[in-house]
């Protein structure tokens, strides 16, 4: 895995079009949160240190997360059109 991939917050969520605040609460430790620590994120080494952000698996995971979120509103219309 290319280190060039993991990002600090605020690279990483310039890179995803995402504020770093958003970005920090998809994380499953938060409630609604769907980024997986270790896949999606790894924590530094004290409570000082940035958040990395495998940015790729990242954007993978925005992307699912978008489709889901289409094909509900597209099934929410269909029931509706009935």
């Amino acid at each position: 895995m290319p280190e060039q991939n993991w990002l600090p917050t605020t690279q990483a969520a310039l890179s995803l079009g995402v504020s770093p605040q958003h970005l920090k609460k998809c994380r499953t430790d938060y409630e609604d949160g769907f980024l997986v620590e270790e896949e999606h994120y790894v924590f530094g080494r004290n409570a000082n240190s940035s958040i990395l952000w495998h940015v790729p698996e990242v954007r993978k995971a925005f992307h699912q997360r978008g489709k889901i979120h289409r094909l509900g509103s597209q099934v929410v219309a269909e029931i509706g059109a009935k």
